[in-house]
C-alpha cells in the first residue's frame, strides 16, 4: 500500500515538475515576443503560461500592454484589474490601465488610476506626466501644468512631457515658455515632427501678439 502511494506521489511530482517547465517555456517565448514587439505572439503566449500560472500579476500586466499596442482596450483593462486583484500595490498596473481608460477617452477613470499610481509610488515621472496629460484633455489647466513640472522634475529628459507642456503655455498664450518647452523636446527628439510644426506656430503667435 505505502508503496503505491509513492508511485502516485512521484507521478504527481514529475507532472508539477513538467507543468513548471511549460510554463517557464511559454515565458520566456512570451518575454521575448514582448521585447520584439510582436504583440500577437506575446499575447498568446502570455495566454498559455497564464493558464499555467494564473496568479502572476507581472505577466498579466505585460499582457495587458501588449493588448494595447494593437488597441485591445477594453481586454487590455481586463488584464491590468486582474493584475491589481492579484497585488494591489502593483503601482505600475495603475499606470498601465490609466494609460487604456485615457485612450478610451474616459479621463476621470485615468486620473483615478493615475491618482492611485503616484499614490504608491510618488517617485515615477511617467506618472505625472500622464496624469497632466488626462487634467489637459479636462482642461484642468492648472493641475495639468503642476503635474507637467513635477515630471519634468524628476526626470528632465522624459521625452513627449516638455512638448506637452509646451502646447500648455502656448495655449495660455506663453509663447516665449512654450517655445523653450519645444526646444528642449527636439533637443532630446531631434526627429518628433509634431514639436517643429507646434514651435513654427508659437513663433508665429508670439510675433503677431507682441
Amino acid at each position: 500500500m505505502s508503496k503505491k502511494i509513492r508511485k502516485v506521489t512521484d507521478n504527481n511530482g514529475g507532472q508539477e515538475e513538467d507543468k513548471l517547465l511549460l510554463a517557464e517555456s511559454y515565458l520566456l517565448i512570451a518575454v521575448k515576443a514582448h521585447q520584439e514587439e510582436d504583440w500577437e505572439s506575446a499575447i498568446e503566449s502570455f495566454t498559455s503560461y497564464l493558464d499555467l500560472e494564473p496568479e502572476d500579476a507581472l505577466a498579466c500586466d505585460k499582457r495587458g500592454i501588449a493588448y494595447g499596442n494593437i488597441y485591445a482596450f477594453d481586454e487590455a483593462i481586463d488584464d491590468f484589474s486582474r493584475a491589481i486583484s492579484i497585488d494591489n500595490t502593483f503601482a505600475g498596473a495603475y499606470n498601465n490601465r490609466g494609460v487604456s481608460y485615457y485612450k478610451k477617452s474616459q479621463f476621470d477613470e485615468a486620473i483615478a488610476d493615475y491618482d492611485r499610481a503616484i499614490e504608491l509610488d510618488p517617485n515615477i515621472a511617467v506618472f505625472y506626466a500622464n496624469r497632466g496629460l488626462a487634467h489637459f484633455n479636462k482642461e484642468h489647466i492648472a493641475k495639468a501644468l503642476a503635474d507637467y513640472n513635477k515630471a519634468i522634475y524628476l526626470e528632465p529628459d522624459l521625452t513627449e512631457t516638455h512638448s506637452n507642456r509646451g502646447e500648455l503655455y502656448a495655449q495660455m498664450g506663453l509663447y516665449q515658455q512654450a517655445i523653450d518647452d519645444f526646444d528642449q523636446e527636439l533637443e532630446l527628439n531631434p526627429n518628433d515632427a509634431n514639436a517643429y510644426a507646434s514651435r513654427a506656430l508659437a513663433l508665429q503667435l508670439s510675433r503677431e501678439n507682441r
